[in-house]
């Protein structure tokens, strides 16, 4: 029988978190609001593409707890990520005579999570949220840290950070998500592997085949773990001041620069994906990383579908400028997340120069090893 798996962690001022991962896990929704609260009401914000039976069971649980709950919905997708959709959540809730005490319950993608817990952090200063991700990216990553935002010019470059109370990862959710969809939040996963240690890449390559498969007892051990690694580096640097938090962006220099390029058509796990086997190339080029340690990133990759090479249509100089807006450059330098070796991270200060001119070089290996 599959079985629930739950956690707590505690963030740095900040709360205390549940976080439960499991088929049916979204049943549990109105006890833990219980547990984490009190709260005089529910906000719940929905993907407009999310399941429905499941949203269903989503309220019922929250009213069978007695807490009165108020419904809207939200387009999926990047362009919901903006200051426009947050303007007009924070009026739907003046509106609606939302309290301070309610809590705010995302349910969808991680768009849809960034942009709700956004809108939650700032409208009466600060209300509690939960997230019940409705994809495997959301479920793997996003529903924790805390990290909250919408798009301008660059992504994600207006936010806050603002943990929710309560983290539901509900495989069952997994069993309709769109193939490609799927296949793309399993690269968070292989990051959070590569970050933690080759133990848990061998798992995940022993068990690659059940992943595709999208087994609900390996899907929820996988996400458990996944999201294990992340809350174990996010509590010891929640608001990103020391720099142990820069190393989640592993992989993400060069795929916000590729999905900046696309206009954000290429999915978010796709462009990790491109982007772990591009940056591990630069560490092998300027750390010394063995290069069977990112040949055996590349691979499980590849095993699960995913791209390891650089869309041939796109310009590396012209795409790799998007780094000029990154949130790690610091004046005229640039912190770049790197593995030493399978397990063991680390950040490098480089000029941005130095830096355009290295990833430059690995996209061109990159895009030649596929050939």
């Amino acid at each position: 029988m599959n079985q629930v798996e739950r956690s707590c962690w505690v963030i740095q001022d900040s709360h205390d978190v549940a976080i439960i991962v499991g088929p049916g896990a979204r049943r549990q929704l109105g006890q833990l609001a219980l547990e984490q609260g009190p709260y005089s009401a529910a906000v719940v914000v929905a993907d407009a593409g999310a399941p429905r039976s499941m949203l269903r069971d989503l309220l019922a649980s929250l009213q069978d707890a007695g807490i009165h709950v108020h419904f809207t919905e939200l387009p999926g997708g990047e362009e919901t990520k903006s200051l426009e959709t947050v303007a007009w959540l924070w009026n739907w809730m003046a509106r609606e005579n939302i309290p301070r005490d309610a809590l705010l319950v995302a349910y969808g993608g991680g768009a849809v999570s960034d942009t709700a817990g956004f809108a939650a952090a700032t409208y009466m200063r600060g209300i509690d949220w939960a997230t019940v991700p409705t994809t495997l990216l959301a479920m793997a990553d996003a529903a924790v840290g805390g990290k909250t935002a919408v798009n301008l010019e660059a992504k994600n470059i207006v936010g806050v950070f603002h943990h929710p109370r309560i983290v539901i990862a509900d495989v069952d959710l997994l069993e309709t998500l769109p193939e490609e969809e799927y296949i793309s939040g399993l690269a968070e996963i292989v990051k959070h592997a590569a970050i933690h240690g080759r133990s848990l890449l061998e798992w995940l390559r022993e068990n690659s085949q059940k992943l595709l498969d999208r087994d609900p007892e390996v899907l929820t051990k996988a996400i458990k773990y996944s999201l294990d690694v992340k809350m174990d580096i996010v509590v010891k640097d929640y608001r990103e001041k020391r720099g142990d938090r820069m190393i989640l962006n592993l992989g993400h220099t060069v795929a916000h620069a590729i999905e900046k390029a696309m206009d954000y058509s290429m999915r978010h796990g796709y462009a990790v994906a491109i982007g772990l086997v591009v940056e591990g190339i630069a560490a092998t080029l300027k750390l010394g990383t063995p290069r069977e340690d990112i040949e055996e990133i590349r691979q499980l990759l590849s095993a699960l579908g995913l791209p390891t090479a650089p869309p041939p249509g796109l310009d590396p100089q012209e795409t790799l400028q998007a780094i000029m807006l990154d949130k790690k450059r610091r004046g005229d330098k640039i912190l770049v997340p790197m593995l030493k070796e399978i397990g063991s991270p680390t950040l490098v200060a480089m000029k941005v120069d130095e830096a355009l001119e290295l990833l430059a070089e690995a996209w061109h290996i990159a895009a030649k090893s596929t050939q």
